[in-house]
């Protein structure tokens, strides 16, 4: 029988969730950091196959990321402005609405998408 305790997010398990977020802070992180915020946005790759487990990982986390650097375009201003102080480190600029309901919006609309899209 299934266990299913553990708490969802926009149909995504919250642990996975948060791994996602993760994920996408290193790979923000990873580039060049520009007056204070990462310089990175999402881009096309091309190229072969990767020739080891390694690279086929880190290339599937890559796309992860970018999947996810995708869908904070769709979210709100204020979502945006939640989200990136939780995960990047930024500073929340949006003092007409609530942090934790934009963070729990956005988060919720990242995992639809995440979910929808399917990345789990």
């Amino acid at each position: 029988m299934e266990n299913n305790s553990e708490p969802t997010i926009g149909g995504m398990p919250e642990a996975r969730l948060e791994w996602h977020f993760d994920n996408y802070r290193r790979w923000m992180r990873a580039g060049t950091v520009t007056d204070g915020l990462p310089g990175r946005s999402a881009v096309v790759l091309g190229g072969g196959n990767s020739a080891t487990f390694e690279e086929l990982v880190d290339s599937a986390d890559m796309r992860c990321a970018q999947v996810v650097d995708a869908l904070m375009l769709g979210l709100s201003h204020g979502e945006r402005a939640a989200v990136n102080p939780v995960y990047l480190y930024a500073v929340f600029r949006f003092p007409r609405d609530n942090l934790a309901t934009l963070l729990a919006s956005g988060r919720f609309k990242i995992a639809r998408g995440l979910v929808s899209r399917g990345f789990y």
